[in-house]
C-alpha cells in the first residue's frame, strides 16, 4: 500500500517502487538484486548454487549436478550459513527409493553438507532423513550405504558418539529385527560390530547387547544373532565369561520357570522363540571359547542349561531339537574325553527317562505305519516328533565320539535304548562313526549333526560281535575317540587349531585380567516371575526409571586433594578430573574407562580447578581456576587463556536506578592472556558450555557473565546479572542454558533462547541470550545454589546448600511454585541429570528421583530416602565425602569425586 511505502526508508522505498513497476520490464532482475548491497554474500552463494537445479526436471540430474558441485568444494566455500540454505532445499528429495546412480549422488551430497554444516543444523535436517531412510520396509541401495563404515565415521567426527547413540543406533538395531531382506540385516550386523569395537565394553553391553537381548523371540534374524557372537568373539573370552553368559543363563533360566506357569498363547511362543535364539547365541559363542571355559560356564560349576533344558517335559518340541544340537556342539567341542567326565553323567537321569519313558515311545499312525517310515523319505527335514527321537539324535552321536563301551558303562540302560533304537529307527551299532538300518537307508547327516568317519581307518579283525551289535574293545575305543577329533581338525571343523587358540586365549585372557579390573551387568528382578524381556516394548526410549545400588564397582585415587569436577567426552570411553594437584595446585587428569588409568594430564593451573567443560568433538578442553585454560585434551597443551582484569568493573560512581537501567557493561577488549589481578570479583567461578554456539558462558565473583568464542579465541559481551551495588554483588555459582536446540521453520537454527544463573545468596536470574536482559529473577534457595540443570526448554532444576532439590516451571509464576525435592538431610553439593532422572549427592548419601514419575507429596513436597555410599577398603566399609558427580548414560554409569581425592565408579540398573 502506498502508506507503508512511505514509512520505510527512502533507500529501501526506492528499491520496492522499482520492484513494483507496472511494466515488468522495468523491474530489476535477480541478478540486479543479488549484487546490490541489501544481500549478503551467502544469500548470492546459495542463489547461484540452487538456481541451475530450478531448470532440472530430472532429481537425478539435480542429485549428479549437486553432488558434483559439491564435491568440487562449493559448499565449503560458500560457508555454513549458505550450505544450511542449500541443505533445506535440496536433502527433502532425499528418499529411500533412489535408483543406484542416484544412491551415490544422494550419499555424496549428505557427506559434503555433514562436513560443512554446523551440528544443529545436521541434527534438524540431514539426521530425520537417514531415520526415515533406515525405518523403510523395503530394500534400498541408500540404507545398505548409510549403515557402512565409512559413513558412521563420517558422522562421528562432525556430531560425536552420543549424538550417533541417540539418534541412530537403534534404528540400525530395528533393521536386525524382522528386518525386510538378507543385505539390509548384513549391513545392520556389521555397523554393530564396528561401533561395539570403537565404543567400547559399557556402551556395547548396554546400547547393543542388551537390545539385542531384549529382541529374542521378537523376529531377531541370524545376522543379529552372528552380531552378538562376533562381538563377543570381538572383545574376547572374559567378555563372554563376564557379561554374555550371565545374561544367556539369566534368560534361559527365567524362560523355563516361564514355561512352568500357566500363561497366555503370546506369552508362550514367546518363551519358544527366545530359548531358541539364546541357544542359538550359545552355540555360536562355543566356537569361539576354549574348552577350559566352556567346562566352567556350562557344564561344570554351573547347572548344564542344555540337559535342564532337555529334562524339561512341558517344552515345545522346537526348543528340545535346538538345545540337543547346541548340546552336541559342545560334546564336538570338548571331545571325548571331557564328554564322557563331565556331559555323560548328567545325561544319565535323561535316558534312564527315556528308556522307562513309554507316553514317549513313537506310535504308529491311523494308516497302521509307523512313522519312521516317513522320516526316512525326508531325511533332509526331520524335526523333532517325539521326546523319543532325542535317543535318535544323542545316543549314536556318543557312541561315536566315546566309544560304544564307554557309553554302555556310563548309561545303565543302555540295552533298553538300543532295543528302543532297533525297533523303531532301524538303528543297530556296526562300526565306529557308521549305523545299519534294516531298511538299507543311510542316517541322515544333518539330523544327527555328525561329522562322517572313513571305516578305512579301523581294523575290522579288531573288532568284537556282541549279542546286540558291533563293539569296540576299551583301547581301540580310546583310540578312536582320538581319531574322531583329529579328523575333526582336519576337516577344519573348528576355527582355530587348538594350541593356537589356546596360547592366543590365555593371552587375551592374561591381558583383561591386568587392565580390567571390573565387569557389570543387570541383575534379574527376583520379584517379577516373568522375565523382562517377554513384557518389554520394542522401542528403547519410554524407559523405566534407573534403579541404583550404594555399592562401588572400583575407586582410585585421583588427586592428592579433593575432585572438585568430572567431565566425560562424548563417547563416554576417557573422561576428565579436576581438583586439587600437587603442591596445592589445580590439575586436571584424562582418564580412560575400561582400565580406569590416568592416561595424561594438564598441569599449568596455579589454583583449585573448579570447571571442566569438553568443547564439543573438536578434542579442546576448557578448565577453571578463576582464569579459565582451553587446551588439547590429546597433547595437554595449551592453546589460549582468559581472564579478567579489575580495570573492567570499576566501583560504581553512579546511582543504584542507572545501573538497573544499564543492564549491559562495557566489553574488555583486551586481549586473551592471563591477568594478574588483585580484585576477586573479577574471577571465573563457573563455566557452562553452549555447544550450538560454540561459546562458553562464566560466571564470575562480581555476579557477571562473560561470553567467549573459543573458535575465534576472543572474549564477547559482558553481562551483568544482579542490579545490585557491585561491592555486595553476589557471585555466580552455576549456569545452565535452554535445554532444547529448536529449529526455525526456516529451516536456520536457533541460538538458545535463555540462559539461567544461580547466585551465592540463592537467587535465580533468567537472561535473555540476544540481548541480555533479565527475563525474570526470583529467590530459589535460602542458600548458595551449587547446580542449576534445564531438561526441558521450561524446566529449571536447582540444588542448594539449604538441602532441598527444586523444580521450576518456567511458563507458570515463579515466586508461587514450591516443587520441593526435600532429598538429604545435609547440603546437595551437586547433581547430574539424564533424561528425567536426577542423581543427587550430600556428603556421603546419593538419592535417585525422577521428574517424570508421580510421588507422595504434601503440599509440592517430596519424601525421598537417599542411600550411604560406601566402599570396600581391606575388607571394611569406609565412606568418603562425595564432591561432584557426573552420569555416563549410554554406559549406566556413575562417576564420583570426593573430597579425600578419590574417583569412585558405579553401576545402574533397569
Amino acid at each position: 500500500m502506498p502508506g507503508a511505502i512511505q514509512e520505510l526508508p527512502p533507500h529501501v522505498a526506492l528499491l520496492v517502487e522499482a520492484s513494483i513497476h507496472r511494466d515488468w520490464r522495468r523491474r530489476p532482475s535477480a541478478k540486479c538484486f543479488l549484487e546490490s548491497p541489501y544481500f549478503s554474500p551467502s544469500v548470492r552463494s546459495a542463489f547461484l548454487f540452487l538456481a541451475p537445479l530450478q531448470l532440472l526436471a530430472n532429481t537425478g540430474y539435480c542429485f549428479q549436478y549437486a553432488a558434483k558441485l559439491a564435491s568440487g568444494g562449493a559448499l565449503k566455500s560458500m560457508g555454513a550459513t549458505a550450505a544450511e540454505m542449500c541443505a533445506s532445499f535440496c536433502l527433502p528429495f532425499v528418499t529411500s527409493s533412489l535408483s543406484d546412480i542416484e544412491t551415490e549422488s544422494a550419499l555424496c551430497l549428505l557427506k559434503e553438507f555433514i562436513n560443512c554444516l554446523s551440528s544443529p543444523a545436521i541434527k534438524a535436517l540431514i539426521l530425520p532423513i537417514i531415520q526415515k531412510i533406515l525405518q523403510a520396509t523395503q530394500y534400498s541401495h541408500l540404507k545398505v550405504s548409510l549403515l557402512q563404515d565409512s559413513f558412521v565415521r563420517v558422522l562421528w567426527k562432525q556430531l560425536g558418539k552420543q549424538a550417533y547413540l541417540e539418534k541412530m543406533h537403534s534404528f540400525v538395531i530395528a533393521n536386525l529385527v524382522n528386518p525386510p531382506n538378507k543385505v539390509t540385516a548384513c549391513a545392520a550386523s556389521v555397523a554393530l560390530i564396528g561401533s561395539s569395537d570403537e565404543l567400547g565394553y559399557p556402551i556395547t553391553i548396554h546400547q547393543t547387547i542388551l537390545p539385542l537381548i531384549h529382541s529374542f523371540g521378537k523376529g531377531l534374524s541370524s545376522d543379529g544373532i552372528d552380531a552378538l557372537v562376533r562381538i563377543g568373539s570381538l572383545l574376547g573370552e572374559a567378555f563372554i565369561s563376564g557379561q554374555l553368559l550371565p545374561l544367556l543363563r539369566n534368560i534361559i533360566l527365567s524362560c523355563i520357570n516361564v514355561s512352568q506357569i500357566n500363561k497366555p498363547e503370546p506369552m508362550r511362543s514367546w518363551n519358544v522363540l527366545t530359548l531358541i535364539d539364546s541357544f542359538s547365541t550359545l552355540e555360536g559363542l562355543i566356537t569361539v571359547m576354549p574348552k577350559e571355559v566352556i567346562l566352567k560356564e556350562l557344564i561344570q560349576d554351573k547347572v548344564c542349561l542344555h540337559v535342564r533344558v532337555l529334562m524339561q517335559t512341558q517344552l515345545d518340541l522346537s526348543v528340545v531339537q535346538v538345545a540337543a544340537a547346541t548340546l552336541i556342539s559342545v560334546c564336538k567341542r570338548l571331545g571325548p574325553d571331557f564328554t564322557s567326565l563331565y556331559v555323560l553323567p548328567q545325561l544319565k537321569i535323561l535316558f534312564d527317562e527315556l528308556a522307562f519313558s513309554q507316553s514317549a515311545t513313537p506310535r504308529p499312525d491311523a494308516s497302521g505305519r509307523n512313522v519312521r517310515i516317513f522320516k526316512q523319505k525326508v531325511e533332509e527335514d526331520i524335526r523333532i516328533e517325539s521326546r523319543m527321537d532325542l535317543v535318535l539324535l544323542l545316543y549314536p552321536f556318543l557312541a561315536s565320539l566315546i566309544s560304544i563301551e564307554k557309553l554302555r558303562q556310563c548309561c545303565s540302560t543302555w540295552f533298553l535304548l538300543e532295543q528302543i533304537l532297533q525297533r523303531y529307527y532301524n538303528w543297530k551299532w556296526d562300526i565306529v562313526g557308521e549305523t545299519h538300518r534294516s531298511s538299507g537307508e543311510s542316517f541322515s547327516a544333518q539330523r544327527l549333526s555328525v561329522c562322517r568317519i572313513s571305516s578305512s581307518i579301523y581294523n575290522p579283525a579288531k573288532l568284537l560281535l556282541n549279542d546286540v551289535g558291533w563293539s569296540v574293545p576299551q583301547s581301540q575305543g580310546a583310540k578312536s575317540g582320538t581319531s574322531l577329533l583329529s579328523s575333526n581338525k582336519d576337516m577344519n571343523e573348528f576355527p582355530y587349531a587348538e594350541k593356537f587358540m589356546h596360547s592366543e586365549q590365555h593371552h587375551d585372557t592374561a591381558d583383561l585380567k591386568n587392565h580390567m579390573p571390573w565387569f557389570w551387568f543387570p541383575s534379574p528382578d527376583a520379584s517379577s516371575d516373568v522375565p523382562d524381556f517377554l513384557g518389554r516394548s520394542g522401542s528403547l526410549k519410554d524407559e523405566p526409571p534407573w534403579k541404583i545400588k550404594a555399592s562401588v564397582l572400583y575407586s582410585a585415587r585421583a588427586h592428592p586433594g579433593a575432585v572438585r569436577s568430572i567431565a566425560v567426552c562424548h563417547d563416554e570411553c576417557t573422561f576428565y578430573t579436576g581438583g586439587v594437584g600437587p603442591g596445592f595446585k589445580g590439575s586436571v587428569q584424562k582418564w580412560e574407562l575400561a582400565r580406569m588409568n590416568c592416561i595424561s594430564g594438564y598441569y599449568g593451573h596455579d589454583e583449585v580447578v573448579n570447571g571442566i567443560c569438553t568443547l564439543s568433538v573438536s578434542g579442546r578442553i576448557a578448565s577453571c581456576d578463576g582464569t579459565i585454560h582451553v587446551w588439547n585434551g590429546d597433547t595437554g597443551k595449551l592453546i589460549s587463556a582468559y581472564a579478567e582484569s579489575s580495570i573492567s568493573f570499576p566501583l560504581p560512581t553512579a546511582n543504584k536506578v542507572a545501573i538497573e537501567q544499564s543492564n549491559m557493561l562495557i566489553a574488555n577488549e583486551l586481549t586473551g592472556g592471563i591477568l594478574s589481578n588483585a580484585f576477586s570479583g573479577s574471577l571465573y567461578t563457573c563455566m557452562h558450555y553452549l555447544d550450538s554456539v560454540n561459546k562458553l558462558v562464566a560466571g564470575m565473583g562480581n555476579g557477571s557473565v562473560r561470553f567467549i568464542d573459543v573458535l575465534q579465541d576472543r572474549k564477547l559481551q559482558l553481562w551483568k546479572t544482579d542490579a545490585a551495588e557491585y561491592s555486595f554483588s553476589s557471585l555466580v555459582s552455576a549456569i545452565c542454558s535452554c535445554g532444547s536446540e529448536n529449529i526455525q521453520a526456516d529451516g536456520g537454527s536457533s541460538l538458545p533462547s535463555w540462559i539461567a544463573t544461580g547466585l551465592s545468596s540463592g537467587h535465580c536470574r533468567l537472561l535473555d541470550v540476544r540481548c541480555g536482559n533479565i527475563i525474570a529473577r526470583w529467590r530459589a534457595h535460602d542458600g548458595y545454589i551449587t547446580k542449576l540443570a534445564a531438561p526441558e526448554d521450561y524446566l529449571l532444576v536447582s540444588s542448594s546448600f539449604d538441602r532441598s532439590l527444586r523444580v521450576w516451571d518456567l511458563r507458570r509464576s515463579l515466586a508461587s511454585q514450591l516443587n520441593v525435592f526435600r532429598v538429604h538431610s545435609d547440603a546437595i553439593t551437586s547433581f547430574a541429570m539424564w533424561s528425567q532422572d536426577v542423581i543427587s549427592i550430600s556428603r556421603n548419601k546419593i538419592a535417585l528421583t525422577s521428574l517424570s514419575t508421580s510421588a507422595d507429596q504434601q503440599g509440592g513436597r517430596y519424601q525421598l530416602s537417599p542411600q550411604t555410599l560406601y566402599s570396600a577398603d581391606r575388607g571394611t566399609r569406609s565412606q568418603s565425602v562425595l564432591s561432584t558427580i557426573s552420569i555416563l548414560p549410554f554406559s549406566r554409569l556413575f562417576l564420583v569425586g570426593t573430597e579425600d581425592g578419590f574417583l569412585k565408579t558405579r553401576g545402574s540398573f533397569k
